[in-house]
This record gives C-alpha cells, sequence and structure tokens, in this order.
C-alpha cells in the first residue's frame, strides 16, 4: 500500500461480533501508533444458519418469512436507514428462491451472502457511535474475484489484487476503517459466490495478502488451537506457535478452527497469522515459517468415514491399478480421503454418502481386474500433526495401532484408520505419548 506502516487486519467471527465494545477497542488499539486497519467481518451469529434453513425448505419459505425477517431485523439493531434496503433484498430473494423448482447454487450464495452484507453495515454504524470512522464495504463490490464454483470457491489472488488494493487505499487515504464482509466475492461470470463455512478466515488471509499487511489476526470466542479438541481430550493445551505447514495440514486434516484455504495465502505473501481468543487475551497462536528448533503437535479425529477394501489379482503385477481407481473416483466427482496400499490389497476412505457412487464408479475396475470388493466399514481416521513427527514413531505405543485399517507416515503428519469407535481412546494415547509425556 501506499502509506509507511503496513496495515494490519482483523477478522471477527459470528460469535466475536457479540461484543461490538470490544472489536472497537482492539480496533482502537492497533490504530494507535497510525496503522491502518481493516476489519473482515463474518455474519452476526446465527444468521447463516437461519439463511441455510430456509434454503434447506424452498417450499415453506412463504409460510416463515415474516418471521425470518424478523429474527434479521432484531439481530442488526440499528441499521443505518441506506442499509435497510437489504432486507428488501432478503424477502425478494426468498421469494424467487421458493419459486424455482431446482436448486440454483448462484441463487443461493445471493440469499447466504445477505448476512455478511448486513454484519458490515451493522457493525460500521456501532463503531461510529464510538467515534471510529468505520466504513462498511462489500467483498464483491471490492473486486474481490474468484473463481465459478458457487458454495465453496477459490480466491484468485492475480485477478483480484489491482481493484482490492486501490479501493482499500481510497478508503485509508480518507483515514477509514474499511469494514469488509467476508464469505464471499465475486465470480468471474459477474455472480456472488460463497466460499464455504468458515471462508471469512480465507477471505481475510486473502485481503492480508492482497494489501501486504504485516499480520492477520483471525480473533474467535471460545475457539482456540490446541493440541487436540477438548472435548475429547481434557488435557488439551494451546500451541503457541504452528508453521503454515502444520497449520494447513491441521485445517486440511478437519480440525475446525481455520478454514482449509486460509493458509495458502498468507504462506505465499509471508503474511503472519494469529488465531486469538477474544475470551482469553494470552491464548494466541502464531502461524509463521518454520523455525528449527521448535517442537509441535497436534491430534485430530476425522470422522465418520467408511473403509472399502479392493482385493487386486496379481496386485504390483498390474501397472497404473491405483491411477485407474483415482481416475474413475475423480470423474465420479468422489473424493478419496485417504487411501492404503499393500501388494494386492487397496484400502479406500470415503465420506459416508459417497460410498455408493464410489463402489459404482469401481465397478469396471472390479470387473477386468477380477477384484473383490469388502466393505463398506465404519471408521475414525486419527491423525497426528508436527514438523519431524516421523522422529516420534517410536514412541506411538502398540495398542493404539491394535486393530488398525491403515497407517501412512509423511514428515509432516501420521495418520491411523482405527473401528469407529475406538477412535477417541486411540486419539488419547497417542496425545498422551506424542504429548503429555513428552512436555509435562
Amino acid at each position: 500500500m501506499t502509506r509507511a506502516r503496513a496495515p494490519v487486519v482483523l477478522k471477527f467471527g459470528g460469535a466475536s461480533l457479540e461484543d461490538p465494545a470490544q472489536v472497537g477497542r482492539d480496533v482502537a488499539a492497533v490504530r494507535a501508533d497510525g496503522t491502518p486497519v481493516v476489519v473482515v467481518a463474518s455474519a452476526r451469529q446465527g444468521v447463516t444458519d437461519l439463511l441455510s434453513g430456509a434454503l434447506a425448505h424452498p417450499r415453506s419459505v412463504g409460510a416463515h418469512r415474516a418471521a425470518l425477517l424478523d429474527q434479521l431485523r432484531r439481530r442488526h439493531p440499528g441499521l443505518p436507514v441506506d442499509a435497510r434496503r437489504l432486507f428488501d433484498r432478503v424477502r425478494r430473494l426468498l421469494s424467487e428462491i421458493e419459486s424455482v423448482c431446482h436448486y440454483d447454487a448462484p441463487l443461493a450464495d445471493r440469499l447466504l451472502s445477505q448476512g455478511e452484507r448486513l454484519s458490515v453495515h451493522w457493525l460500521a454504524a456501532r463503531l461510529r457511535s464510538d467515534g471510529i470512522p468505520a466504513a462498511p464495504v462489500e467483498a464483491d463490490h471490492l473486486g474481490l474475484i474468484t473463481d465459478n464454483t458457487y458454495g465453496a470457491s477459490l480466491i484468485l489472488i492475480d485477478r483480484s489484487q489491482s481493484a482490492v488494493r486501490r479501493g482499500l487505499a481510497r478508503r485509508f487515504a480518507r483515514g477509514e476503517v474499511p469494514i469488509v464482509t467476508g464469505y464471499f466475492g465475486r465470480s468471474l461470470e459477474g455472480r456472488v459466490a460463497t466460499l464455504g463455512r468458515g471462508g471469512s478466515d480465507y477471505a481475510a488471509s486473502a485481503i492480508g495478502a492482497l494489501i501486504g499487511a504485516s499480520r492477520v489476526e483471525l480473533v474467535k470466542r471460545h475457539v482456540a488451537v490446541l493440541s487436540a479438541d477438548p472435548n475429547e481430550v481434557p488435557d488439551a493445551r494451546p500451541i503457541p506457535e504452528l508453521s503454515y505447514e502444520e497449520a494447513e495440514e491441521l485445517a486440511q486434516f478437519g480440525a475446525r478452527v481455520l478454514h482449509p484455504l486460509t493458509i495458502e495465502p498468507a504462506r505465499a505473501h509471508s503474511v503472519i497469522l494469529r488465531v486469538r481468543s477474544l475470551d482469553d487475551p494470552s491464548v494466541v497462536t502464531t502461524i509463521a515459517p518454520a523455525r528449527t528448533g521448535r517442537r509441535n503437535r497436534a491430534l485430530t479425529l476425522l470422522r465418520p468415514l467408511r473403509l472399502v477394501r479392493l482385493r487386486v489379482p496379481g496386485g504390483r503385477q498390474r501397472p497404473g491399478i491405483v491411477a485407474e481407481v483415482s481416475h474413475r473416483l475423480s470423474a465420479a466427482g468422489v473424493n478419496l480421503v485417504q487411501l492404503y496400499t499393500s501388494s494386492a490389497l487397496l484400502c479406500l476412505l470415503f465420506e459416508p454418502g459417497q460410498v455408493v457412487a464410489a463402489i459404482r464408479a469401481l465397478a469396471p475396475v472390479t470387473r477386468e481386474a477380477a477384484a473383490m470388493v469388502e466393505g463398506p466399514y465404519p471408521v475414525t481416521l486419527v491423525i497426528a500433526i508436527g514438523d519431524g513427527i516421523l522422529d516420534d514413531l517410536d514412541r506411538i505405543p502398540s495398542s493404539a495401532l491394535a486393530g488398525a485399517e491403515g497407517f501412512s507416515a509423511t514428515p509432516r503428519a501420521l495418520s491411523v484408520a482405527v473401528p469407529e469407535r475406538r477412535g477417541p481412546e486411540v486419539l488419547r494415547e497417542l496425545h498422551r505419548a506424542l504429548v503429555t509425556e513428552v512436555i509435562p
């Protein structure tokens, strides 16, 4: 940016917005030395679920339209007069959804984006009342460009950079604090495109990369980056620092603290990420380039999953069998969560809802290769993550692997597929071996 100081991006989730006065204090603290601030805001808590409910039951929208709009008004008190047009827009979108005979992904994204639009207008008004020169900014109008994958879009950094930098620089030049919508952008087709649940983290990271921010702070309430889910492992502990790669593995393997795509823009542009607890300011996880001599271990569960065994006569004597399996699953739109192989056995892990499609897609393979399909079996994937984790292989207790359906190891992640009922037990065993007994 053209300012001497690099900007800071503060992202507030829906739960964090329940205390707008604290949001104002955080913004004021960063601005105190003249640092430009961009706020990225999610929808207020419960609003996206409310709008998603209308999409799930389009035929009953008419009966519940008035109640839904009333709830939106109550969640956004004091909305400026010029922003109340958003309620009319929601009403029109609900009518359109009720009249459409099939699911329309771009139309759904238009409705879902209204939560963030209402949120930034509401929050900007609250901050202005506290003396902060806040200005609402809607990301699609700002020029945040995505691909055309509605419901789970990717932000196109190169296509977005010029417009986003120019638009926010104008706000900074006027001394304003832009309050930008998270969760969505504008597709290449010129339509609203959402980034998937949790996508405001991803949007904040991308905006930080686009404007050369010194850091992006993801402010969350009742959430912290811990060594495991405290509901499963009561002695889980905060992790003060993660490398970009460790954080990306953790997000990709199902930890709900971060959107899976949040890390990539920050890593590509060397932007520091900080995940901060609103309830306890001392609980902070910094995500930055890897440093030697640091030891982090984080564990998570990926469930529910289904395991399908494919027994292939001849096994390794049939070159290309793994590639053919992967190709057929991809062509059928089936996501392969994990693959374990031996000489004659392929163990494939899927989400439960994709098992039938997977078996159908593999039918030609089973016929041509005379392969036998076994399963599906309910399993849980237990994952341990950390740079240099291969050094910990000798710490894994044999009891954790008893009855395992598969095991894999990379320099940054160990995963073991176990019968579904054993998932939490194995998680606690591995946490004890890799975290508690190493760092008392």
